[in-house]
């Protein structure tokens, strides 16, 4: 356990460090070039360390290397083998309609009593042609379809009704389901 909280702590230390240092070897060049020869015989650390990277190393173009050692870092801290780019989630498709012509029918009967034959219905209590409360219909899955019952299509409506009920009740008399 305490090698894993090492290694967190570690890694952003270290990539930090080398994208620095990519910064750094791609900006010296530029500054070389313009500056003056060192006349001093004494030449401090810095210095010293600074001709040591600018004559030992080709720098990568600034566009490329700070930039994919900071997405190589990314990929890293994320878990993922490095080198790989991220996909965008696969959104599943909505549900199909599954309502029978059969079933249809049946609940088209239950919709003339209750709302008249009107899907859009909208109550203080209830909503959409079915008469399904806001509550069964959020306790039921109507909130994938809508916010309400009369916003949903009647397919949907249906389905819903499925869920609280598996069949259509008979509407004969039409009395409450």
């Amino acid at each position: 356990m305490r090698t894993r909280i090492a290694l967190v702590a570690i890694v952003p230390i270290a990539l930090i460090t080398v994208t620095l240092l990519g910064q750094l070897v791609s900006v010296q060049p530029a500054r070389a070039a313009n500056a003056t020869p060192v006349t001093s015989p004494v030449r401090s650390a810095h210095d010293q360390l600074t001709s040591d990277i600018t004559s030992t190393s080709k720098a990568p173009p600034p566009s490329t290397g700070a930039t994919t050692t900071l997405h190589l870092g990314v990929a890293l801290l994320a878990g993922r083998p490095a080198g790989t780019k991220e996909v965008a989630p696969v959104v599943p498709p909505p549900p199909a309609d599954t309502v029978t012509p059969a079933q249809r029918a049946a609940w088209e009967r239950v919709a003339m009593c209750e709302e008249g034959g009107n899907w859009r219905a909208d109550g203080p209590r209830f909503s959409g042609g079915l008469g399904i409360t806001r509550a069964n219909w959020a306790n039921y899955g109507g909130l994938q379809y809508a916010s309400e019952g009369a916003l949903a299509t009647p397919d949907q409506q249906i389905m819903v009704a499925e869920r609280i009920q598996s069949s259509a009740p008979d509407q004969g008399g039409c009395r409450g389901w």
